[in-house]
């Protein structure tokens, strides 16, 4: 079974999906990554040459191209603006729930993420909160450090017989 990993842009989900992966010995894979790599160009470089609804096509393209089993998968954070998406995320689909400010801080000592360039944190927020609900298998706060994050979803994966 694949684990994917939703939420916010600065929300945390690359940084728990590789101490996720880590800790249950399975493949960490980046999204984002992969579409970079595909393309040969950053992610910034593909909105700004293209525009986001290019960006959001490589984006469904790539999740076509996931392994069957066995990888926790770090998600774009507007994977979910593309609701036949969801049908293509096989495997359990986990939000991180992360509050605003504590999104806020771990954004300011990162790059700029594109889309924060035309919209404001709180406008994203609001644009897929349902979203986000709407897709989720399991919702899992991350708003402390990552390893308390990680002992939250292995617990809901034991739970759930999946560990």
């Amino acid at each position: 079974m694949n684990l994917f990993l939703i939420g916010m842009p600065g929300s945390g989900k690359s940084t728990v999906a590789r101490h996720l992966a880590k800790a249950l010995h399975m493949t960490y894979i980046d999204l984002d990554g992969m579409i970079e790599k595909d393309a040969k160009m950053f992610i910034e470089d593909i909105f700004e040459k293209y525009g986001e609804s290019k960006f959001r096509s490589l984006e469904t393209e790539a999740l076509k191209h996931l392994p069957e089993e066995g990888a926790v998968i770090s998600c774009g954070g507007g994977i979910v603006t593309i609701k036949s998406n969801k049908a293509l995320m096989h495997g359990l689909k986990i939000y991180l729930d992360t509050d605003l400010d504590v999104i806020r801080e771990r954004l300011s000592t990162d790059y700029v993420r594109p889309l924060l360039k035309q919209k404001s944190l709180e406008t994203i927020y609001d644009e897929r909160f349902l979203k986000y609900q709407d897709f989720a298998d399991l919702i899992v706060s991350n708003n402390q450090d990552v390893h308390q994050t990680v002992q939250l979803i292995e617990e809901s994966l034991r739970k759930r017989g999946i560990i």
